[in-house]
């Protein structure tokens, strides 16, 4: 059988006008191409594999239609190459580790996209890209992009495999949502940092302004998928192993609400309560007390120009106290200030 005797079988397979032997013939085809896929599999793994296949098969046939009957002579081979790939694809995804599955399940999606544009950063520097509806990327390097040319009526979606920066257009009637793997990031308009390489353990989701929701990409329902908000200055580490999502604070938390005037971080002989008073409002993150010597300790110091942690580094010094970090909290603990 020549190569166009064999794309018009595959036609007439998929048309639902083929004989048994025809139909039986194109089995065989695909019975090979499985034996030759150096996978082992086992009996009732092939079988599941062939039905799935199929079913998939005949499922997407109609969808494909419109693209057959525009390309005139191109459309035999286009529905043969459709039918190679769902087979290798198939068994492909059948073969990886589950947590693996819904990583590779998210990129054929994302290859899917009609109309999709694709950008990597092969260079060194951060690479900026302003989309349709406003909102800007700023993509490390070494990373991948991937989005519609236009955005959907209910949603703005985009994958990405690597670092990116995302500053998001507000738009309250179509969400702004990341897929990374095994986690969605979904925010309305805001600004915030997702880390996801392949090669490492973990995905991160930084915030640096707004709220952002952040929840496992899995066929669980909305109640029972792992998921947290985050606020500025917060984190959260999703651990591709165990699939637990670990909230926590960045490294570096910056000015949430600046103060008004420098001499709002300048202390003369003000309590612990009204300094941490003070840094709360300005980073928007919680801080407790533990330790109920230090309510009475003063502190005095200019804490304008330095990092949150130095800030507390000078303040605990002076009043003979640390702190800790818990999750999204600062906890303060020590023996206190002398009388």
């Amino acid at each position: 059988m020549n190569q166009y005797d064999f794309d018009k079988l595959i036609e007439k397979y998929l048309a639902g006008q083929s004989s048994p032997e025809e139909e039986s013939l194109i089995r065989e085809w695909a019975d090979n191409k499985l034996a030759k896929s150096n996978l082992s599999l086992s009996q009732p793994e092939e079988q599941a594999i062939k039905k799935r296949i199929w079913t998939s098969i005949h499922r997407n046939a109609l969808g494909q239609q419109p693209f057959i009957i525009r390309h005139g002579w191109l459309r035999i081979s286009a529905v043969a190459a459709s039918v190679l790939l769902a087979l290798l694809t198939g068994v492909y995804l059948w073969k990886q580790p589950i947590e693996k599955r819904s990583e590779l399940a998210i990129a054929g999606r994302r290859m899917e996209l009609r109309g999709t544009i694709n950008v990597k950063n092969t260079s060194e520097k951060p690479q900026k890209i302003t989309l349709k509806d406003g909102s800007y990327v700023v993509l490390k390097a070494q990373s991948t992009i991937s989005y519609p040319e236009h955005f959907g009526e209910k949603t703005r979606q985009v994958y990405l495999q690597g670092e990116a920066f995302f500053d998001v257009k507000k738009d309250p009637v179509r969400p702004f949502i990341v897929h990374t793997g095994n986690l969605v990031t979904q925010v309305l308009g805001t600004s915030f940092t997702v880390k996801s390489y392949d090669e490492a353990k973990t995905i991160e989701v930084l915030v640096t302004r707004g709220r952002v929701s952040v929840y496992e990409d899995s066929e669980k329902s909305s109640q029972e998928r792992n998921g947290v908000i985050l606020i500025p200055n917060q984190k959260i580490t999703f651990d591709k192993a165990s699939q637990k999502l670990i909230p926590s604070l960045v490294e570096t938390p910056s000015l949430v609400q600046p103060p008004e005037t420098r001499t709002s971080f300048v202390f003369d002989r003000a309590p612990l309560d009204q300094v941490l008073t003070t840094l709360r409002k300005a980073y928007g993150i919680e801080f407790v007390v533990e330790s109920p010597s230090l309510s009475h300790c003063v502190f005095n110091g200019d804490l304008n120009d330095l990092p949150l942690y130095v800030q507390l580094d000078l303040v605990c010094k002076s009043i003979n106290a640390r702190y800790e970090r818990r999750g999204t909290t600062l906890f303060i603990a020590g023996e206190g200030c002398p009388d």
